[in-house]
């Protein structure tokens, strides 16, 4: 599948009011795994992306770093990918430099926010915002860079322990009308997701809450993207570390294996890996 019919695929995905979970994910083989387990969709999640370089999520990576990982995901897959821009975009012409480079490595879609800097963990209620007329110009600046308009440009508010509730709606309309084909939204309330899903001003790409609503509640509140940023390298390394420590203790890793129900399917898999897309 090319790039270009990636970006159709996740469009009709925005269209599609069933909904679709994009894992996170952190490299080719995560990506691929994801896009062989049935999903529609991937997402470059910057938190994940840090974790794999062993570095907290404050925006340590370059967009060269993180381009040369779009192109490496892409290669391998065939299934649209979402690609966190963050914060490091925070002025127009850092967004536009990386709508470029990560359009030319093959992303469906570059999700940012208004944040001014986002440094994970921080307390949202001190997240710097930037005015709704900021991030107007670093859309509309988005916007003119890409060269495929099929490329799904999508602004995230932070906003919500700042402003109301209206405030925000407000920004993602502004979001909207300057060019954004999506908009996202970081909320901690049930009440608030049914809200802003009930009259969205474009199609709404967001975190999933899932210790408060199941995948298909969450479709139902008018989300089209559940996203899901570090289940994947969080499940690996809890997998890993627990073989670690029971091969240093016992000297071998036998028993961890045999008690793998999925092992031999994984095995299967892996070998198998290149094979079908020489085919297709």
């Amino acid at each position: 599948m090319t790039d270009g019919e990636k970006r159709a695929r996740l469009r009709d995905i925005l269209a599609d009011p069933r909904g679709t979970i994009a894992p996170g994910v952190t490299d080719a083989l995560f990506a691929r795994l994801v896009q062989d387990c049935g999903y529609g969709a991937a997402h470059l999640s910057g938190n994940a992306i840090h974790k794999n370089f062993c570095l907290p999520d404050r925006n340590l990576l370059t967009t060269t770093q993180i381009a040369q990982r779009i192109g490496q995901i892409s290669q391998a897959t065939d299934i649209p990918l979402i690609v966190d821009g963050g914060s490091i975009c925070a002025e127009a012409i850092s967004l536009t430099r990386a709508v470029k480079l990560y359009e030319r490595a093959g992303a469906a879609a570059i999700r940012f926010e208004d944040a001014l800097v986002n440094e994970y963990g921080a307390a949202p209620e001190e997240l710097a915002i930037a005015p709704t007329s900021v991030v107007v110009e670093r859309i509309k600046a988005a916007v003119d860079a890409r060269r495929d308009p099929a490329l799904v440009l999508i602004a995230r508010c932070d906003s919500r322990p700042k402003e109301s509730l209206n405030q925000v709606r407000d920004r993602l309309a502004a979001y909207a009308e300057a060019g954004a084909d999506a908009v996202g939204v970081q909320l901690t309330d049930v009440e608030d997701f049914r809200r802003i899903g009930a009259n969205p001003p474009a199609p709404l790409v967001t975190l999933w809450p899932k210790g408060q609503l199941s995948a298909s509640e969450f479709f139902t509140k008018g989300f089209r993207i559940a996203l899901t940023p570090s289940s994947i390298p969080i499940a690996a390394t809890t997998a890993a570390r627990e073989l670690l420590i029971e091969l240093k203790q016992s000297g071998n890793d036998r028993d961890y294996f045999a008690r793998q129900k999925e092992f031999t399917a994984s095995e299967t898999w892996y070998k198998k890996l290149g094979i079908a897309r020489k085919q297709n």
